[in-house]
Parts: C-alpha cells; structure tokens; sequence
C-alpha cells in the first residue's frame, strides 16, 4: 500500500513538473517572438463620402475584402456620409484616439496641419494624369510623412476629382462671371482666397447645410465633384453646371498609429494590398463617370456649360500660389509640387 502511494506521489510530481515546463517553454517562445499579436483587431473607419458614389461603394467593398482576406483577424467598420461627423471632427477624434481610422480629404488635414491645404491651389494640376502620378509618388510620399508626425499611417489614396461650379444666375465662362456671386466653400482659407481673387463672395459652410441654403437663396452657388452634385441631387436647386474644374480632390486613408501596429506585418500587407486595388478600381470608375453623370444631371434639367476659360481663371487666381507659398506651405514642398505638377 505503501509503495503504491508512494508511486502516486511520484506521479502527481511528474505530472506538475512537466506542466511547469510548458508553461515555461510557452512564455519563453512568446518572449522569443515579441508582443503576441491579438487575434481579431476591429478598426472604426469614418469618412464624409456620400453614399452612393464610387468611393463609398467601394471603400465598403475593401472592408469585406480584408475582412475576408485576414480570415477576420482585421475588421473595418465603416462609417460613411459623416455620419461620425465633418472631416475636421474626425481628425480631432483620430487625434485623441476615440477613432481607429478614416479617410480624410487631404486638404481638409490642414486642421492639424496647414501644409495639406497644398491640395486647394487651383488649377494646380495640367491634366489628371499628372494628379495621379504626383499622388502615386515623391509628392503623395511627402503628405503622408507630414501626417505621420501625427501618429496617422497612410495606407493609400483614393481620388475624389475634378471640383465644378453650379449656380443660379447664369452659365460661368469667364472669372468675370463669378463677381458677386454667394459661393458655398468647405472650411479652407484657401479656397477661400482664390475665389476672393476672382471677386466671388466665398462662404464657409458644412456640406450638410448646403441644399437647405441653396433652396433657400442664402448662397447662389456651390462647387463639387459630378458625383456628389448627383448624388445629393443638387439639380434641385441648381440650374446651372460650369464645367471649370477649379480643384482636384484627393481623399488620404489613414490608420491611428497604435491600432496600425496591433495588425500583425502579414496582415497589414494584405490592407495595403487591397487599398492599391481599390484606389485603381476608384480611378478606373471615375474614368468611366463623367459621361454618365453629366448625362443624368442633363436629364434632371441642368444647364451644361463646357465652354469655360480655364486658362484665364487660372491665371486669375494663381496670386495666390506665392502668398501660400510664402506663409505656410514653404519652398520645399511647392518645390515637390512643381516638379510633378506638369505645368
């Protein structure tokens, strides 16, 4: 009886000392390895983007790409249309964390920076193409190292376009057409300025009061992308659409720091992967757009005006490249710029 107890005793031991030793041999192989990486990471991904348009449409389609991709380890829940509210207040929530992630209209980041306000310059583009290369190389890599002094990691661009001009009174062909006219601006100082120059009367007013005051006569006109006037069905309360294709919009996806690097390496790959496809999908929709758009605006009633002086409204408002240079975007950026600009 003794020596079967004895047996026993010898047993249970056997049995701790080979549990203490994978634990240890665990805890070893995790401290080997670095920080465990958790097993699913869900990132909030805010953005005013309308829904119904082609960036909308398929930034929701690269959140089920990843999803599925990552085998759910990495998540992305989307917010559109500002739901999480205007760009500005989605910086300040990326800023203090209350947010994991957004995509951000590159010249609305002038609220943590005013270097991003580069993207309001008028005209500062020679064709989209250039706009394109310019974003895919040493200028976009520029913007995204500023953004990162703010612990946000860019993981790509998505094209927003060519910015237009619809209003109440009468086709606009030359600057001169402008003066006078109440026109509706986001919260740029730049943009601000350039329609100044031209003897516009810019005022700075969010997106979601904007058909409300057209209908209303608080401002005669507005400017935006053919597929934001569609899609907020701006034909409404404008009768006229100027193609001047003033600005071209770019919208930075970015991820808070800390959430960035709680994705393991391979996983973040594969959200870079799909962002470049969606950024190409994005552009090749934005290509095959205008066409349409300007043909279901000129059903609902609009006026199109394509005859518009682009050159002389570019030289009306390039004043304003050297004042902004000067004061807050410094020689060596618009030096980055010019480089790619095509001009």
């Amino acid at each position: 009886m003794k020596i079967m107890q004895k047996k026993l005793i010898k047993g249970k031991k056997t049995v701790l000392l080979i549990s203490l030793l994978v634990l240890v041999l665990s805890l070893s192989a995790c401290s080997a390895g670095g920080e465990a990486k958790p097993e699913s990471v869900t990132l909030t991904l805010g953005h005013a983007l309308p829904e119904g348009t082609d960036a909308s449409d398929l930034l929701n389609e690269f959140a089920e790409n990843v999803k599925d991709k990552t085998e759910g380890r990495v998540v992305f829940d989307v917010f559109g249309n500002s739901k999480l509210g205007s760009e500005s207040e989605m910086m300040e929530q990326l800023d203090i964390g209350s947010l994991e992630s957004a995509a951000i209209m590159v010249g609305s980041m002038q609220s943590v920076d005013m270097r991003m306000a580069i993207e309001d310059l008028p005209y500062m583009w020679k064709n989209v193409s250039y706009a394109r290369s310019a974003y895919d190389g040493e200028f976009g890599d520029y913007l995204a190292d500023i953004m990162k002094e703010y612990n946000l990691e860019k993981i790509g661009y998505l094209e927003w376009g060519l910015r237009h001009i619809t209003n109440n009174r009468n086709p606009i062909v030359n600057p001169e057409d402008m003066e006078g006219i109440k026109i509706r601006v986001a919260q740029t100082k730049l943009r601000v300025d350039a329609f100044e120059e031209i003897g516009a009367l810019p005022t700075i007013m969010a997106f979601s009061e904007l058909y409300g005051a057209l209908q209303q006569g608080a401002v005669d006109a507005q400017e935006n992308p053919l597929s934001t006037i569609a899609a907020a069905n701006l034909n409404e309360v404008q009768d006229y659409l100027s193609l001047t294709g003033h600005f071209y919009n770019t919208v930075m996806v970015v991820v808070e720091e800390d959430s960035w690097s709680s994705i393991s390496e391979e996983d973040q790959n594969i959200v870079l992967e799909e962002m470049a496809v969606t950024s190409n999908k994005v552009r090749e929709a934005n290509d095959n757009a205008q066409e349409k758009y300007l043909g279901i605006l000129e059903d609902r009633g609009m006026q199109i005006n394509d005859n518009v002086d682009t050159e002389a409204f570019r030289n009306a408002m390039l004043p304003v490249y050297e004042e902004w240079e000067e004061t807050e975007f410094g020689e060596e950026l618009m030096n980055v710029y010019r480089e790619a600009s095509g001009w």
